[in-house]
């Protein structure tokens, strides 16, 4: 999966429900740890649009930068997809950008920022867990307070099972103590943030090994369990593929699967189209089953945020300004629009 620096860089009918029955799911290679007790719904792929009725967001620097898609889709934008510069522990603690870009006054929705466990300039688990950066956390809620944004979403350590970010677990049962020490110290100082366990799609095991749900770190510690969701490495064009994607440990089906059965909503903080390596380029089929599976399981959905990029070295999902995939485009607005 391409994954540049995003530091600044936009760090983006009837519904015909079927039941999958748990064991049917679990015919995946690496299962997850708990079986669902309840089922995911599934939507018809021909269902028709009827506007977006759940949180729905747009990636973007600063708000002005998310306002030609509120313009575009004829509705509210409802959350900001950002992200901190994670240079150093200083960027990663915030203290002034992008928080004061993003006050309510600013900007009364809802924001989502992706945070690492530790700054580029280095980290690593073991200390994360016996404390070492308690005191940035601390001076991270400190400053979501300063700003308004004590509710904030807070995505620790997203994509953690790949290996294009250096926060990925080396031991297992470390990392997880890292991950709960951190969410500690950070709800210590800002008690309201919403924790969100962001996976990445298509990575059902670990880099260093080990299914992908051994890293789930333990519902006290998980308010959202989210996947990033895009169509690459492999696409899904046909609905054979997405339904053998889906299912998978780290597919988006298992994902609202464990969601369900653990009480907690699920988000998409970021998905889309790929016209980058690995993608399966303009697809508006990706788009409409993204919709169906929304659509199916509003209920437990916190929030979904399509990535808006145009860059040439990353996943190039772009639907506005430029428009790389027209008929994607033609589609998310015949699906997500003003309905």
């Amino acid at each position: 999966m391409l994954r540049a620096s995003r530091a600044r860089d936009a760090g983006p009918a009837l519904v015909v429900a079927l039941l999958l029955v748990v064991a049917g799911l679990s015919a995946c290679s690496h299962p997850a740890p708990r079986r669902p007790s309840a089922p995911v719904a599934v939507a018809n792929p021909s269902v028709a649009g009827t506007g977006v009725r759940w949180a729905s967001g747009a990636n973007g620097n600063f708000p002005d930068e998310i306002q030609p898609w509120a313009a575009w889709t004829g509705r509210p934008v409802d959350l900001a997809m950002i992200f901190t510069s994670r240079t150093d522990w200083n960027s990663v603690e915030a203290p002034d950008w992008p928080l004061n870009a993003f006050t309510r006054a600013a900007w009364p929705g809802q924001i989502s920022i992706a945070q690492p466990l530790w700054p580029d300039s280095g980290g690593n688990e073991r200390d994360c867990a016996a404390g070492a950066y308690d005191e940035h956390w601390h001076q991270f809620g400190e400053n979501l307070l300063k700003y308004g944004r004590g509710d904030a979403i807070v995505r620790l350590g997203w994509e953690f099972n790949g290996d294009w970010y250096d926060w990925y677990p080396r031991n297992v049962d470390v990392w997880k103590r890292c991950y709960q020490r951190t969410v500690t110290a950070l709800r210590a100082a800002a008690p309201d943030v919403r924790i969100d366990w962001t996976m990445t799609m298509h990575r059902d095991d670990l880099p260093r090994g080990g299914d992908v749900w051994s890293a789930y770190p333990g519902d006290a510690y998980v308010d959202i369990i989210g996947i990033d969701y895009y169509d690459m490495s492999p696409p899904a064009p046909t609905q054979g593929l997405w339904d053998r994607l889906c299912v998978a440990p780290s597919g988006l089906c298992t994902v609202i699967q464990q969601a369900r059965a653990r009480g907690k909503k699920f988000s998409v903080p970021e998905w889309g189209v790929v016209s980058g390596a690995g993608g399966g380029g303009d697809n508006p089929f990706f788009v409409q089953k993204m919709y169906a599976m929304f659509q199916a399981n509003a209920g437990i959905l916190a929030y979904e945020a399509y990535f808006n990029n145009a860059d040439a070295d990353n996943v190039r999902s772009s639907l506005l300004n430029p428009t790389l995939n027209p008929r994607s485009a033609q589609r998310y607005l015949q699906l997500f629009g003003p309905g």
